[in-house]
């Protein structure tokens, strides 16, 4: 009977990282570092780091928006609600996650508390985005309806990660694996509130992962198979599991870089402070803006058509807070189209009360495709038809939003992006910052110190 926990435990432990998948890894740290720090000082992670501070814990690892030294989990879970309230985090379209979230705050944390080395630090986040994008694969689109990806397989990317840095052997790094998936968790309900738990899963996630990591190197036993048993993850939380896809091409024993593809080559930036579902038909108002000037009481109407899967996390929201707002479709479209951008500020509370921008939404519908639904999840596809009051119609259909692989995302464009959420931060030094992380590989002390020298004042 196979064991495709046992073999990915085999993996996590022995892969050998290429240094030009580490390359591309140096970019996803740096993309997180940015959403960390520059979500570190809105409302829902201060709260977790005051639980945090509360809490206590031996000063193992920093908690970057405060400077606080914690425990490796908590000062984990902190990070990573940091990291995924601007909604600015990357994201991998086949497993429909946002593996750095959870994955890089797990792996900062244990670096920096095992004092790793750069290269150790880079080589655990790769093989952690792997496992992760791997659990997210194998429980599919089904799983997505009704469980938030980026939690209940981002805690099996993040307890990689970990044990890789802790040293872990085959079967502690086995045994983490399984105490790593009997904590999954992560529902949307919460859209319904537009509640702040969507912060709370990366950040648990990280937490769970690195805990699960710590009683693997003890000992602590638990389930061998729990991914593909029949009472484990994939049975329980997907309708269609697929765990060919947990160890399909992926290369044995110590020859990790014989693999043809790692999977963290193919994950997706974010350019837009929203909700991906969104970004297809927000790209698509922005280049009918760039084509054609108008003025915003011009428009009479704006049709959005959008894949069907979309509609489970879009479907009925409104913009009742900053949260929710950024899962609303006819307020994102609104928003870029009066401003040419959607950045982390037009999800303020002032800004979700503009008047200008609600009426516009009130005139934007969106409706499913079924024609589009056979490209997701490998794109994430929509067309935006504008209707002008002079009856003139422009429309744009856009496959990949920009920051996916296929639009040409460069490194420049993810340095750029590092220095808008942070250079305020930052005083200015948010380009030394990025190149120091772009053109080496520096420790998890280091890029505590590079972002801790100038401390925010809070009120």
């Amino acid at each position: 009977m196979a064991n495709e926990t046992a073999t990915l435990a085999r993996w996590v432990a022995t892969a050998r990282v290429p240094e030009a998948t580490r390359g591309v890894t140096r970019r996803y740290l740096l993309d997180w570092l940015g959403s960390a720090l520059g979500g570190g000082e809105l409302l829902p992670p201060r709260m977790v780091q005051d639980v945090v501070r509360d809490l206590g814990g031996h000063p193992q690892a920093t908690v970057l928006a405060t400077g606080e030294r914690t425990s490796a989990p908590l000062a984990a879970m902190a990070n990573g609600a940091a990291a995924h309230v601007l909604e600015m985090d990357d994201l991998d379209r086949e497993s429909i996650s946002h593996p750095a979230a959870p994955i890089v705050a797990a792996a900062l944390a244990v670096a920096e508390r095992e004092g790793a080395s750069g290269e150790a630090l880079l080589d655990a986040i790769a093989i952690g985005y792997e496992v992760g994008i791997r659990v997210g694969e194998a429980l599919g689109t089904t799983h997505y309806e009704h469980w938030h990806t980026t939690s209940t397989a981002g805690v099996f990317g993040a307890a990689a990660a970990a044990a890789r840095l802790g040293g872990l052997d085959v079967e502690a790094t086995h045994r983490a694996l399984g105490s790593a998936g009997t904590m999954a968790a992560g529902l949307w309900e919460f859209l319904a509130d537009g509640a702040m738990s969507k912060q709370l899963h990366p950040g648990k996630a990280a937490h769970d992962g690195v805990l699960a990591a710590l009683l693997g190197a003890r000992g602590f036993t638990a389930a061998s198979r729990i991914l593909e048993g029949p009472k484990g993850v994939l049975a329980a939380m997907s309708q269609a599991p697929d765990a060919d896809r947990l160890t399909h091409g992926l290369a044995d024993g110590l020859n990790g870089s014989g693999m043809a593809r790692w999977r963290i080559e193919s994950v997706s930036f974010k350019v837009h402070a929203s909700c991906r579902h969104t970004h297809s038909a927000v790209d698509g108002a922005l280049a009918i803006r760039r084509r054609r000037e108008f003025a915003i009481d011009d428009v009479e109407r704006v049709d959005v058509r959008i894949y069907t899967q979309a509609l489970g996390l879009l479907e009925g929201m409104e913009p009742t807070t900053p949260y929710a707002a950024k899962f609303s479709l006819p307020f994102c479209v609104a928003a870029a189209l009066r401003h040419g951008d959607l950045a982390p500020q037009r999800f303020t509370d002032e800004a979700i009360a503009d008047a200008k921008t609600l009426a516009l939404a009130d005139r934007i519908g969106f409706a499913p495709d079924s024609s589009l639904d056979a490209l997701y999840p490998s794109a994430w596809p929509a067309v935006v038809a504008l209707t002008l009051r002079n009856g003139e119609r422009l429309e744009e259909r856009v496959d990949h939003p920009a920051g996916d692989p296929e639009s040409g995302i460069t490194e420049r464009d993810i340095a750029e992006k590092f220095v808008a959420l942070t250079d305020g931060l930052l005083a200015g030094r948010a380009g030394e910052v990025a190149s120091r992380i772009l053109d080496g590989a520096p420790t998890a002390d280091e890029i505590v110190r590079l972002t801790r020298q100038v401390v925010a004042t809070r009120p």
